[in-house]
């Protein structure tokens, strides 16, 4: 029986190799972090906040949100609730499921609640700054995460799904107080980034194109050239030689393990159709299509989490006065925020819209049904601990509870997937009032921070 080789990483290789970096194809060869390491049981988590609130009982308004009872969620149950409240669209992953009610924001809203609130979302501390100027007095907890978790001066990724009107854009991912993190809107940039084929620093291109080109080609012809010089090197001693000739041994078996690694990092899941056309002019932020653009995105933080080439995302879906105008029942409807006001107005005053209600609660079973498929896509990619949806979790929340107020009690959260068994799943609770604060410190305590990171 044959003893079997031991693997190098790409790390160990350039280590070996002295100064030279070999650049190498995305998803072939030896990516840096993306086989997965025996001993290695990495967890990855996405935050998702979206605008408006959602359609919850307040005052004469009834409910449409939270599931009729507190304790274990079970499919059958979501199911018997699932034609009037938005959340029974889950009922397929009960079981993986935390539902949390009664958490608000620890600062109460003054003005425009916006803005306060996008800022309140991950960082769990008031803002500074009036009205749509609102910014944050610390971190949020994803750059907490990214810290404790990535590799040196790797940031989260940083996404979005929207318009950007200019009034209220991204306000969610903070490096430090009052140091919002640019969020990135378009798909197609994001997958060119992942694969290489634009520098992540510059957006330009980076020379791997051609290199992608002759990926179906083995990795050892596309770096002979490199490696053969780098052999000629006097310099190379007996280990960095015997490294370099273990990379190009067993380069092969590294590709057939990652090729046995199932849908772990592959492209193959991506609909990259939709994808390659948001290349077109400004597609990505053409009005109507900012669920497509979301799902687009949640497929492309799925593969950057399958392929650990990084461990934390956020997502922001609209801006702080989503303008969208959503399709409902084949009729195009007001913008977004009007109807979250009930009145044809961003302010407080208006005309009536008659459909309001209705039209808000359609939208959030929209807005729920791209929450579904972002847990069919983490259902399919696999890693060596299992699914993704079960290493990992995703918070989907809004900026605001409520629709005509836009209040900061009882915010709308579901967390999926328990990020390697450490949260709870298939239960709908009450946290009792709790400032958001404790449930992201929470978050940052299972992906291996600090419990206690955030301060509100």
């Amino acid at each position: 029986m044959k003893a079997k080789r031991s693997r190098v990483s790409r790390r160990a290789f350039l280590r070996g190799a002295g100064t030279i970096g070999v650049a190498l194809p995305f998803l072939e060869g030896l990516p840096e972090r993306s086989a997965w390491a025996q001993t290695e049981n990495p967890v990855f988590g996405l935050f998702i906040c979206t605008a408006n609130g959602v359609v919850q009982q307040w005052g004469s308004e009834p409910e449409r949100f939270w599931p009729t009872e507190l304790g274990p969620l079970t499919k059958s149950s979501m199911e018997a609730f699932a034609s009037e409240r938005c959340t029974g669209i889950l009922a397929d992953y009960a079981d993986k499921l935390l539902i949390v009610r009664g958490v608000n924001y620890p600062a109460p809203p003054s003005g425009c609640g916006h803005a306060q609130g996008l800022v309140q979302c991950l960082t769990g501390r008031g803002s500074t700054g009036a009205a749509q100027h609102a910014t944050s007095t610390g971190p949020s907890a994803d750059t907490v995460i990214a810290e404790a978790v990535n590799p040196p001066a790797v940031e989260p990724l940083t996404l979005y799904s929207g318009m950007k009107g200019g009034y209220i854009d991204e306000k969610l991912s903070f490096r430090a107080a009052g140091q919002v993190r640019a969020a990135e809107g378009n798909p197609y940039n994001v997958y060119q980034r992942l694969v290489g084929l634009l520098d992540p620093d510059t957006g330009a291109p980076s020379g791997m194109a051609e290199r992608l080109a002759l990926r179906r080609k083995s990795v050892n012809d596309l770096v002979r050239e490199e490696l053969s010089d780098l052999l000629a090197r006097p310099q190379l001693s007996k280990a960095d030689r015997d490294c370099l000739d273990l990379h190009f041994t067993t380069i092969r078996d590294i590709e057939v393990t990652m090729g046995e690694m199932g849908a772990t990092c592959t492209g193959s899941l991506l609909n990259m159709e939709a994808i390659q056309a948001m290349n077109s002019g400004n597609a990505f932020r053409q009005n109507g299509v900012i669920e497509e653009v979301a799902k687009l995105q949640m497929e492309l933080v799925a593969l950057t989490f399958a392929c650990n080439q990084n461990r934390v995302a956020t997502l922001q879906i609209g801006d702080g006065t989503d303008g969208t105008r959503y399709t409902v029942n084949g009729q195009t409807v007001e913008r977004f925020h009007w109807v979250s006001h009930r009145i044809q107005s961003d302010g407080t005053e208006g005309a009536a819209i008659p459909q309001a209600l209705e039209w808000h609660a359609a939208i959030d079973r929209i807005r729920m049904n791209t929450f579904k498929h972002l847990l069919d896509k983490w259902s399919e990619y696999s890693t060596a601990q299992g699914s993704l949806l079960d290493n990992a979790f995703a918070m989907w929340t809004s900026h605001v509870a409520t629709g005509p107020p836009h209040g900061f009690n009882n915010l709308p959260i579901i967390i999926a997937g328990s990020a390697g068994g450490y949260l709870k799943q298939g239960h709908y609770v009450d946290a009792g009032g709790a400032p958001n604060t404790r449930l992201l410190n929470t978050l940052i305590a299972a992906m291996g921070g600090s419990p206690g990171a955030l301060v509100p």
